[in-house]
């Protein structure tokens, strides 16, 4: 399959299954909301707790000196005021920039199991159920989620560190932010449709090896996902919801097209 007709069916598919999604799946779009909103009250906690700590440890002993005076007090507020704005600069910026990849990676197992409905109602396929194997297949999803999350930093650190470098850099610059937009958008595309193979018995190797050959498709699922990912302070929010349609989309994708050649 050529890189665009595999980015042309993934579209298809995605399309396909935003129906079918509303239909059979509709009440799990619900998830992704609690877990933002989880993730987001976790993360305020946490910034507020390190804050208070650090004040409370690090700038007390300079405000109740009692040797210090006006002028040492007023440094002490001032050192807590800008310390206040950038911890919550800093846990802002964290929650928006890493939220999606933890919702994603908390979602595996639902987005195994959807993955395996879509089949089941659209190929009458059912897998017996165990909860050892269960448990392997989420094991595998969140160890590949990690992986591909891990190799996407790193690739995107690299070109980033190239784009800097005389010559190169002059001549990577100018194309660094597509480079790095096709990068995470395959990784991301890899994970959706892994979740058939897992179930299908195929290892990591396999799926590798597999995806290769329809790159066009992981392209196609995973630049949707990460054109939703990258709209400004929305992206976080959007991209989970998102990723339930694209699993739907890449088991059609699996099912209808890969085993099919």
């Amino acid at each position: 399959m050529s890189l665009f007709d595999g980015i042309s069916k993934s579209i298809d598919s995605f399309f396909k299954a935003i129906p079918f999604t509303f239909k059979h799946f509709g009440v799990f779009l619900f998830v992704p909301l609690l877990l933002f909103i989880l993730l987001f009250i976790i993360t305020v906690l946490i910034g507020d707790s390190t804050y208070h700590y650090i004040s409370n440890h690090f700038l007390s002993q300079l405000q109740n000196n009692s040797d210090s005076g006006w002028f040492y007090n007023l440094l002490s507020y001032l050192l807590r005021g800008i310390l206040f704005i950038l911890f919550k600069l800093l846990f802002f910026f964290i929650f928006f920039f890493l939220s999606g990849y933890i919702i994603l990676i908390i979602l595996s197992p639902l987005l195994s199991y959807i993955s395996e409905k879509t089949e089941k109602i659209t190929n009458n396929k059912t897998y017996p159920f165990s909860v050892s194997i269960w448990m392997q297949q989420v094991g595998r999803s969140l160890l590949l989620s990690i992986r591909n999350m891990g190799i996407q930093l790193l690739l995107t650190i690299l070109v980033l560190i190239l784009s800097f470098i005389p010559i190169i850099g002059w001549i990577l610059s100018p194309f660094a932010a597509i480079i790095i937009f096709f990068i995470n958008a395959y990784f991301f595309g890899f994970s959706f449709l892994d979740y058939s193979f897992e179930r299908k018995g195929l290892s990591i190797a396999q799926s590798i090896a597999i995806i290769r050959k329809n790159k066009g498709l992981a392209l196609g699922l995973g630049m949707l996902f990460y054109l939703a990912y990258i709209i400004p302070v929305l992206g976080n929010f959007l991209a989970p919801f998102v990723a339930i349609f694209l699993v739907v989309a890449a088991t059609f994708s699996v099912e209808n097209i890969v085993l099919n050649e």
